[in-house]
């Protein structure tokens, strides 16, 4: 159960003039497809967390030094190479912190922010356009419902998420199931959402739900 404080964090959007259309979802709900989408349509600015992520471990960020530094061997990807070019093995860093909460506190507590700063960095340079599009996968987890104007939750049955994940992610059944249960439940985000796009089937009906709430 959360308690008052956190469901009137939950309850907080952006009242500013520019239009920020939040998008989050479950793992594998189809977030970034459906972004991309509005972006093509529209012609929206897009503002994507998952490449900010990413972004703090590349080589060059001090952030991926520290974890190269924490856990060795056991993420690098090119041991080979200079320690100076060392890329992270992220399926062998996921594996890490999906099964080990300390693990996942840790590096979430350099990664987070970082791609906060990014964001808001993004969101000065887009502060003349009207609309702008922020794909947030821990919107609600990570308290960024104050940046959205509203929250378009993208909905899809649990099933779909586990094929989808074994499929894209080669993840056997536990480790995906493992990276569902380590966000919030699907049902608690719907009911602080503004709009629900259901992706539960793999067509796109989505596209006719996005159409009717976007007027296009």
């Amino acid at each position: 159960m959360i308690d008052q404080k956190q469901t009137n964090k939950l309850c907080l959007r952006w009242k500013g003039k520019q239009r920020r259309i939040g998008i989050t979802g479950g793992i594998a709900s189809g977030k970034t497809i459906i972004g991309d989408f509005l972006f093509q349509a529209k012609q929206w600015p897009l503002i994507d967390a998952d490449l900010y992520a990413h972004e703090a471990l590349r080589a060059e960020n001090q952030l991926a030094k520290k974890v190269l530094l924490r856990y060795g061997s056991k993420i690098i990807q090119n041991s080979s190479e200079s320690e100076s070019n060392q890329i992270i093995n992220r399926k062998a860093l996921a594996k890490i912190i999906f099964q080990n909460d300390i693990e996942k506190k840790w590096l979430e507590g350099i990664i987070h922010p970082f791609v906060n700063k990014r964001i808001e960095e993004e969101l000065e340079k887009l502060k003349s356009i009207s609309i702008v599009i922020l794909i947030i996968p821990l919107l609600f987890e990570k308290n960024y419902t104050g940046l959205c104007s509203e929250i378009c939750y993208i909905d899809c049955p649990r099933n779909i998420q586990l094929q989808r994940l074994q499929s894209r992610d080669k993840l056997s059944l536990e480790e995906a199931n493992q990276r569902i249960d380590a966000q919030w439940d699907n049902a608690l985000k719907k009911q602080f959402s503004d709009h629900i796009i259901t992706n539960a089937n793999n067509d796109e009906t989505w596209k006719m739900q996005l159409k009717t709430l976007y007027n296009f």
